[in-house]
């Protein structure tokens, strides 16, 4: 069975100092991954390396057993809320309905069908009631959702998310918790990068514990285990012990 996703010896350096080094490892269809790792461990950096957004040193990428070039189409990103000009004029249902542009084909418009289906995904994600609205008058759960129903209306096959409950009330992280679930019922594959280790067993399926290398993968109470979670994080711990905090 091909994998969803596959990283084969990965090296990405900014500016001459490495960001990730040697990365191995691959996700089967139908899971949720989370991806944890201390501040600077190169989780973002990982997610950008494979849709291109940064290039690799060395290595090889493989989505479905191709190029991202071949698959492009069968890909979701949802990126940091951070990176959205949320002063730009554009509202709700409209922003979900970009997410059907790259099935359109050049030059041609959307049309009702494509409209339907995109309130359907704000449907999913419960923000139906606010498609008229405009997306910088949301608040950040709110917003969140609406790029997770553009993420749906690409009726994509891997969802890659980029921190996506940061700065969320609890009622969206549940929501987005239970649709990602729905989505690996689906047979989809949802990759994402994730803070809040407290939540990390109820959330994912898999998790990869990430410093710049990988330190481990597997279930989540078994790369959640002390001896390893020390490993990744044990600058930040000397930190807090030469800090005298116990």
């Amino acid at each position: 069975m091909v994998a969803v996703l596959e990283l084969k010896n990965v090296h990405v350096s900014y500016n001459g100092k490495s960001a990730l080094q040697g990365v191995n490892f691959s996700v089967e269809a139908g899971n949720v991954l989370g991806i944890i790792g201390p501040n600077g461990a190169g989780k973002s950096t990982l997610l950008k390396a494979l849709l291109k957004l940064v290039a690799i040193d060395q290595g090889k990428i493989e989505i479905f057993g191709k190029s991202l070039e071949e698959n492009r189409e069968k890909i979701a990103y949802v990126p940091q809320r951070s990176e959205f000009d949320w002063d730009f004029p554009i509202h709700v249902l409209d922003t979900v309905l970009m997410g059907t542009y790259p099935k359109l084909g050049v030059f041609k418009r959307p049309k009702k069908k494509d409209r339907e289906f995109a309130y359907d995904c704000l449907e999913k994600v419960g923000m139906e009631h606010f498609h008229n609205r405009q997306i910088g008058e949301l608040s950040g759960g709110q917003q969140q959702r609406v790029f997770l129903a553009r993420a749906l209306a690409q009726n994509a096959d891997l969802f890659i998310l980029d921190e996506p409950f940061v700065g969320i009330d609890m009622v969206s992280e549940e929501t987005i918790v239970k649709l990602l679930k729905d989505l690996r019922d689906e047979g989809k594959t949802v990759v994402v990068v994730h803070h809040d280790l407290s939540k990390a067993t109820e959330y994912f399926d898999e998790l990869l514990l990430l410093n710049n290398q990988v330190i481990h993968t597997g279930k989540p109470k078994e790369v959640m285990r002390p001896e390893i979670m020390l490993k990744a994080y044990e600058k930040e711990l000397s930190f807090l012990h030469e800090a005298g905090v116990n």
